[in-house]
């Protein structure tokens, strides 16, 4: 018994003798030093990066809180929360929310079907509604419904075998040949390969993300033809803040250390490019005061077909009626012969 006890503290010596040895203690306290010492430079480059006050890059703008209101209200709708959408409405007091609703709720039925791998609801609305769909974009609402009656097709194929796919492309495919034969001869290809449609050479078709391309080729046709964007104006509105947002705090800053301050001007000191997204409609800006066209201040065409805000040219012109030269070549005009320019799809 007592050389048991002796062997086990002669064992517990010669670990005690080794840990030493290792120093485990001192290694421990230096990796944990060097966690701390990385953990507090994350912190510093997090603060670096990231601008913890906004404020100086945003106006104190007073909104018309039920035109806001609406706004949300819409955005809920668009969204599909319908039950959500409804709550706001009742609590905040927005009128007309029926009216907004309406509009998307057959939308997001028809979506959800889509999701369901379902196309009869979409393929008869697209039906219903081609001659609508075409007087706005023809190859556009041809290419649509061809892409529905593609992904039926391919659905048939996989659920019901060859022969009812081909019953389907007879009664569905002979209208879209002019526009899409290339693409009917693919789909006819999967029917020797209904077996084994992944290892075929028309596997791409078959992917899942085909019916996710469908719905939302589906919802862009459909708000088009409700006359509304296909994205929530307040997302587009809230997407375009962000990308904006880091420059006007570097422009913020730079206007702060010359004594200026960014809020108090009625026009950003230089242009935003937010990119090819968020581009809508058609702006002129004046190439002389570099300021954007208003209805009060339009673009107008001199005889040699350079365009000048109108206040520009009145300045050039010194307002009177007297002859003034383009300042951007030799000819001379007066303002009363510059005519003035209509874009059908400028704000």
């Amino acid at each position: 018994m007592l050389a048991g006890r002796d062997d086990g503290a002669k064992v517990a010596a010669e670990l005690h003798a080794r840990l030493q040895k290792m120093d485990l203690i001192a290694a421990v306290t230096s990796q944990t030093k060097e966690v701390h010492s990385v953990v507090n430079k994350l912190g510093k480059s997090v603060e670096k990066a990231f601008v913890p006050d906004v404020c100086a890059a945003t106006r104190d703008v007073k909104f018309d809180e039920a035109t806001l209101n609406g706004v949300i209200a819409q955005h809920l709708f668009h969204t599909g929360k319908f039950r959500v959408g409804e709550l706001f409405v009742q609590e905040a007091g927005v009128p007309g929310g029926e009216a907004l609703k309406e509009p998307f709720t057959a939308l997001h039925e028809i979506l959800a079907q889509i999701h369901a791998r379902n196309l009869a609801p979409a393929l008869a609305w697209a039906d219903a509604h081609r001659k609508e769909l075409s007087a706005r974009d023809e190859r556009g609402a041809e290419a649509f419904e061809f892409q529905l009656h593609r992904l039926q097709f391919l659905h048939t194929l996989q659920q019901h075998g060859a022969v009812a796919a081909l019953v389907y492309a007879r009664a569905h495919f002979t209208r879209f040949q002019a526009s899409a034969l290339a693409d009917i001869r693919r789909l006819m290809g999967c029917l020797c390969w209904v077996r084994r449609p992944m290892a075929s050479p028309y596997a791409d078709l078959m992917a899942p993300g085909h019916w996710d391309a469908a719905a939302r080729e589906f919802a862009r046709q459909c708000c088009g033809l409700l006359g509304q964007s296909c994205e929530s104006p307040l997302l587009v509105a809230a997407a375009a803040g962000s990308v904006a947002l880091p420059t006007l705090l570097k422009m913020a800053a730079v206007m702060a250390a010359q004594g200026q301050d960014l809020r108090t001007g009625e026009q950003l000191p230089m242009e935003l490019e937010l990119g090819r997204e968020f581009v809508f409609h058609s702006v002129f800006a004046c190439p002389v005061s570099r300021e954007q066209s208003t209805p009060e201040n339009p673009p107008m065409l001199l005889p040699c077909g350079h365009a000048l805000a109108k206040q520009s040219l009145l300045k050039i012109a010194k307002n009177s009626g007297r002859p003034f030269k383009c300042p951007y070549c030799p000819m001379e005009a007066t303002p009363g012969v510059c005519r003035h320019i209509f874009f059908p799809d400028a704000q």
